[in-house]
C-alpha cells in the first residue's frame, strides 16, 4: 500500500506533471543565505513570462498589497511580500498551470473551482480573526484538492470509476479512493507536497482536521462549504457548511450566508489574477451570474518589449533601495531585471572577475536558459580577448558581428561558442578605478534586432549600477 503512493507520487512528480523543474523555488531548505536564495528566487521567475506577470500582478492586487505600494520588480516582490510567500505562490501557479493543461478537464476544473473558492473563504476567516498571515492559509486551502487534482490528470479512468463508486454505491470517497487505490486523494496531496516543498500547514489540517486551532479550523470549514454547496445555495449539506461557518465566526445565520455569497465574487476574482479564469462557471456565483468578472486571458509577449516607463521606474526602485543600504546582490537584481523586463532584452548577465583578475564568471542571470548560459560564461582573462580590452578601455561595447574578420583577434572560437550570438552588448563594472565585473545582454532566443535605442537604455542601466555599487561600498 506504501508502495503504491510512493510509485505515484513519483509516477506524477516526473512524469506526468513535472513540476520538478520549478522546485528550486523551494530552495529556502537547502540555501542559507537569503540574499542568494532572494536572487534565484527571482531568476526562476523571471524565466516565464506568463509567471512574472502574474506574480507582479498577485504582487499589486489590494489582497497582499493593501497599502498600494507600486511593485515593479520581481525582486522587489519578494522583499515586499516575503521570499516563502512569494515561492508558495510562484509553486502554486506554477501547479495550476500543469493542471489546467491536462486531458481530464471538466472534472479538474470543478474541482479547482471548490480549492479556489475554499482558499478565498479561509483567508476571509483569517482575517476577521485577525490572523497575521492569511496568505499562507489561502495557500494551504488552495492547494487542498492537490493529490485529486493530479491523479484525475494522469488516470481519468480510475478517477470515473472511484466517481461511480460514490454515485452509484454510495461509498464515502476516502472509502472509494482506498477500494480502489490502496490510499486516498489526502494521502497523495500530503505526498506530493511534501516532494515539492509545499505548505507544512496543510499537512497539519489534512491529518488533523479535527485539531482546534483557529487556523486548521479556518481551512476545513472553508473546504467543507465549498466541497458541499450547490449553485442554489440550499441543499441541505451546503446549509450545515454555513451553520458551522456562523457558529465559528459567533454570528446570526443569515448574516453568514450573505458574506459567503459575496465571497465567492472574491473568488472568482482570484482565479483570475492566478490564470485560472476557466474555473469561474464552475464556482457558485450569486444568480449563476459567471459575467462578474472578465475572462478574457491577457496577452503576454515571450519576450519582453521595451517598457520606457517600467524603465523609469525600476530606475526610482533602485534610487530609494538606496536610502537602506542594500547589498550588491540586490541591486545587481533590479538592474538585471531591468534590463530583461524594461530595455526588452532577451538575455541578461552578470559575470563576476575572481579576486586574482585572472578569470571572468557567470554569477547571475535572466532569461532563456539561463542556468546553462551561467555555466558556459567562463573565460580567461590572461591573454588579450575582448572581455579584457572591455575592462581595459572601460568603455561599453555593441558588438555587432562576432563572426567578422574584424574581431577574429579578439573574438576566440570558445567565446563565440559559449555566446552563440552574433550581437550582443557589454557593460564593464568599474569602482574607483578597480574592474568588478561586466554585464552582457542579447536577444539572441528571439533573433530580434539590436537598436541604438536599446544600447542606450543598456549603458545607462549600467551606469546607474557602477554608482549604486560605488555607493553602498562607501565608509557609512
Amino acid at each position: 500500500m506504501a508502495k503504491d503512493l510512493k510509485y505515484w507520487i513519483k509516477h506524477i512528480s516526473e512524469h506526468e506533471i513535472p513540476i520538478f523543474k520549478y522546485t528550486a523555488l523551494a530552495i529556502a531548505d537547502g540555501v542559507r543565505d537569503d540574499e542568494i536564495s532572494s536572487a534565484q528566487l527571482a531568476q526562476i521567475i523571471l524565466r516565464d513570462t506568463s509567471l512574472t506577470a502574474r506574480i507582479l500582478r498577485i504582487s499589486n492586487s489590494v489582497i497582499y498589497n493593501p497599502s498600494r505600494t507600486s511593485i515593479n520588480t520581481v525582486s522587489r516582490a519578494i522583499v515586499y511580500i516575503g521570499f516563502n510567500l512569494i515561492r508558495d505562490i510562484s509553486l502554486s501557479l506554477a501547479v495550476i498551470d500543469a493542471i489546467l493543461k491536462s486531458r481530464s478537464r471538466k472534472h479538474v476544473l470543478k474541482l479547482m473551482a471548490r480549492s479556489f473558492h475554499g482558499a478565498t473563504l479561509a483567508r476571509m476567516l483569517a482575517e476577521k480573526r485577525g490572523d497575521d498571515a492569511p496568505e499562507e492559509v489561502f495557500i494551504a486551502a488552495l492547494l487542498y484538492h492537490l493529490g485529486a487534482m493530479a491523479f484525475w490528470c494522469v488516470d481519468e479512468e480510475r478517477g470515473l470509476q472511484i466517481q461511480t463508486l460514490i454515485d452509484k454505491h454510495g461509498f464515502k470517497p476516502a472509502m472509494a479512493e482506498k477500494e480502489m487505490l490502496g490510499f486516498t486523494f489526502d494521502q497523495l496531496t500530503v505526498g506530493l507536497t511534501h516532494d515539492w516543498h509545499l505548505c507544512d500547514l496543510l499537512h497539519s489540517a489534512i491529518n488533523n482536521p479535527g485539531l482546534k486551532t483557529p487556523r486548521i479550523q479556518d481551512i476545513v470549514l472553508s473546504k467543507n462549504l465549498a466541497d458541499s454547496i450547490n449553485p442554489q445555495w440550499n441543499n441541505p449539506e451546503g446549509i450545515q457548511a454555513v451553520k458551522q461557518i456562523a457558529r465559528h465566526l459567533k454570528q446570526d445565520e443569515g448574516k453568514t450566508l450573505n458574506l459567503l455569497r459575496n465571497n465567492v465574487l472574491e473568488a472568482a476574482e482570484f482565479a483570475q489574477q492566478y490564470g485560472a479564469v476557466e474555473i469561474i462557471p464552475y464556482l457558485p456565483l450569486p444568480n449563476g451570474d459567471t459575467t462578474v468578472v472578465s475572462a478574457e486571458p491577457q496577452s503576454i509577449e515571450k519576450y519582453p518589449l521595451p517598457d520606457p516607463v517600467l524603465q523609469l521606474n525600476i530606475l526610482q526602485d533602485l534610487t530609494s533601495t538606496l536610502e537602506s543600504r542594500p547589498s550588491a546582490n540586490t541591486i545587481l537584481e533590479l538592474v538585471l531585471e531591468g534590463l530583461h523586463r524594461g530595455v526588452g532584452l532577451d538575455r541578461v548577465l552578470f559575470a563576476l572577475l575572481s579576486p586574482d583578475k585572472t578569470m571572468l564568471n557567470g554569477k547571475f542571470a535572466i532569461g532563456e536558459g539561463n542556468e546553462s548560459f551561467i555555466q558556459r560564461f567562463h573565460f580567461s582573462l590572461q591573454q588579450t580577448n575582448l572581455f579584457s580590452e572591455v575592462f581595459r578601455t572601460a568603455q561599453a561595447q555593441w558588438i555587432r558581428n562576432s563572426q567578422s574578420s574584424e574581431q577574429a583577434a579578439q573574438i576566440s572560437n570558445e567565446i563565440r561558442t559559449a555566446l552563440a550570438s552574433e550581437a550582443f552588448f557589454i557593460f564593464p563594472i568599474i569602482i574607483r578605478q578597480t574592474p568588478i565585473g561586466l554585464f552582457y545582454a542579447d536577444r539572441q532566443p528571439s533573433q530580434r534586432p539590436l537598436s541604438t535605442e536599446i544600447f542606450s537604455g543598456f549603458r545607462h542601466f549600467g551606469q546607474q549600477a557602477c554608482l549604486s555599487i560605488e555607493h553602498i561600498s562607501q565608509p557609512k
